[in-house]
């Protein structure tokens, strides 16, 4: 970074913002870094070039662009107001001023700004609001919502990941003043905000808010389970596992497959998404493991990841199931067995291919399993000869 600020301050005062800002307060991981100048994106592109930057114009229409120093992304924006908005995108001017840059941002917290020295600037009161971890609009919450609808998630997310009390009762109040409007968002921005929400911290108490008061609406058909998501959350919590977006998605509909679909389709989910989540609610139906042969089965049969995944479910659903903690254990150090029979082996015993020889494959693979995968490649193929010589 700091070969990033000798490279462009001589064009313009630059500060980092934002996030990075936030989280060192919070003592919270960081994540991407982000800059904020008074350079115009030109001057900001051709000095970053100079030095041997990559420059990608990933924003230029809002004055971004992200430059890569040893192969790390910036992204570097040029301070901006706001000079028409529709709740959807905004059209901005450049500006010098940072305070009004930082007056046309969500919340307090996210307005904060570090120089190459260390020295921070504060125009909105979002270092207090950081030390108490207290998620504020800045300046009126309605003015900024209707900017930008949606930070109506964006302040549930914040609070779910940052908020330790209750939500600041001006911004609560506003988001469900204006709760109507996110019916005019794009589904995939809606999404992604709803998944970072579901993962985050504090995430309980916020989806029971978004279920009961139907902030969901426009995306999730009635009935939601908040109670199946806290359910899900304090199992997996007991587990010592983080609790997957997705998973919180398949709660919330309360575990039922059909529902889940629907809600997939309606939020526009990765099919890498999905299809996690519809085989964590298949491998559930399988449960509880009745014996440690019976767990191997039901991990050959779902892997590791769904076999885990459908257990939390289990639990939370109210599915009695003993000794977790070794069941997990033992799923974090299963490998699974290859079976030692191929097609070409039952063919050189005889018959023919087609679906009959699925069918000889299918029947030894059940025989494997139900033997705790103990019967070996002549054991098996034994089988297949009886098999063949009781119907011949």
């Amino acid at each position: 970074m700091i070969r990033l600020f000798d490279a462009l301050t001589p064009v313009g005062e630059m500060r980092v913002v934002g996030g990075a800002v936030r989280n060192t307060l919070l003592r919270e991981p960081i994540g991407d870094i982000d800059i904020a100048t008074v350079a115009t994106p030109d001057r900001v592109a051709r000095a970053a070039r100079e030095a041997g930057f990559h420059v990608y114009e990933t924003g230029l229409v809002h004055g971004t662009l992200t430059i890569t120093v040893a192969g790390h992304p910036f992204e570097v924006t040029t301070l901006r107001e706001d000079v028409a908005t529709d709740g959807r995108r905004a059209t901005v001017r450049f500006t010098d001023d940072w305070e009004m840059d930082a007056g046309r941002r969500d919340f307090t917290m996210n307005a904060l700004y570090l120089d190459r020295d260390g020295s921070g600037f504060d125009y909105c009161g979002g270092y207090q609001d950081c030390l108490d971890r207290r998620v504020r609009f800045i300046g009126d919450p309605d003015q900024r919502i209707l900017e930008d609808h949606l930070r109506i998630l964006r302040f549930f997310r914040f609070h779910a990941s940052y908020g330790t009390s209750a939500p600041d009762p001006d911004g609560l109040a506003a988001t469900r003043r204006n709760k109507a409007l996110l019916a005019n968002l794009a589904v995939e921005r809606v999404q992604h905000e709803l998944m970072r929400l579901m993962g985050a911290p504090g995430a309980v108490d916020v989806i029971a808010i978004l279920a009961d008061e139907g902030f969901l609406l426009p995306f999730l058909k009635p009935p939601l389970a908040p109670r199946s998501f806290r359910a899900l959350a304090r199992v997996e919590a007991a587990a010592g596992r983080q609790l997957a977006p997705v998973l919180g998605l398949t709660a919330l509909v309360g575990f039922d497959i059909d529902r889940f679909e629907k809600a997939a389709r309606a939020l526009k989910l990765s099919r890498k998404r999905r299809d996690r989540g519809l085989a964590a609610l298949n491998a559930s139906r399988d449960m509880p493991p009745r014996s440690a042969p019976h767990v191997r089965k039901l991990l050959y049969v779902h892997g590791a990841q769904a076999f885990c995944d459908g257990l939390m479910i289990a639990l939370a659903d109210g599915v009695d199931i003993i000794d977790v903690p070794r069941i997990l254990a033992e799923a974090r150090n299963w490998q699974k067995p290859v079976f030692p029979v191929s097609g070409n082996d039952l063919l050189r015993q005889g018959d023919t291919g087609g679906p009959e020889l699925g069918a000889r494959l299918r029947r030894l693979d059940a025989a494997w399993r139900d033997s705790d995968f103990a019967l070996g490649k002549d054991a098996l193929l034994a089988l297949d000869r009886a098999h063949l010589e009781k119907d011949g």
